[in-house]
């Protein structure tokens, strides 16, 4: 009985053949690495012009948004406050007494450099620092390749846009405005990224896609 239980115990402990041994393997072979890296690298080329389309897309909503809500905010000021406000642009919008710019927007930067919303003591449309006060400051924005006041009727014609002034009751003193606002970079050119504010004579502004005429 003893010695067919050692014999048994011998038996279980018999070593495997080694043909009979699984090797288990970690981790990935060089050729499965060069695959992934191979798909990562396609994907990513995919992707990178609708990526940067993405973001073109958000400067210009960025800068076109800003502009719309500083109107409405000097619109609502001049109102509220019974007196001028004037918005105009400035390649100093941060300084203790900005200083708005004159002549194209178009050739000289337009308002991409940035814009000043201001009591306008004497609506003048310039910044007096004995009298004026500074509501608002947009600094120069980035993504964008230009922002520029041009005609009202026809798309094309560029003229001169340096600011709005909004009297005591709201009203946009004597002006209705158009403006292109172009994405940067090859982007510039693409219609789909380009928009047109279109302000009338009460001073309102709204936004449309395209380079087009204001209606």
């Amino acid at each position: 009985m003893f010695e067919n239980l050692s014999i048994a115990g011998r038996a279980t402990s018999r070593p495997q053949p080694p043909w009979r041994v699984r090797h288990i393997q970690h981790g990935f072979t060089l050729i499965e690495i060069l695959v992934v890296v191979a798909i990562i690298g396609i994907l990513a080329t995919l992707a990178a012009p609708s990526f940067l389309g993405l973001l073109a897309n958000s400067s210009v909503t960025r800068a076109t948004n800003g502009f719309i809500s500083d109107t409405r905010y000097a619109r609502g000021e001049a109102m509220r406050r019974g007196k001028s406000v004037t918005i105009c642009r400035t390649a100093n919008s941060t300084a203790a007494s900005p200083v708005c710019s004159t002549g194209n927007g178009a050739t000289v930067g337009g308002w991409m450099q940035g814009w000043v919303v201001f009591l306008d003591s004497n609506s003048n449309g310039s910044f007096d620092a004995a009298t004026d006060i500074v509501l608002r400051a947009q600094e120069p924005m980035a993504g964008v390749s230009d922002f520029f006041a041009v005609g009202v009727s026809t798309p094309t014609a560029v003229s001169t846009g340096n600011g709005i002034i909004y009297d005591a009751t709201g009203r946009a003193i004597g002006q209705s405005g158009r403006w292109l606002v172009h994405a940067s970079g090859s982007f510039a050119t693409n219609n789909y990224y380009t928009r047109t504010l279109c302000m009338n004579s009460v001073g309102r502004v709204k936004v449309q896609t395209g380079d087009v005429a204001c209606s």
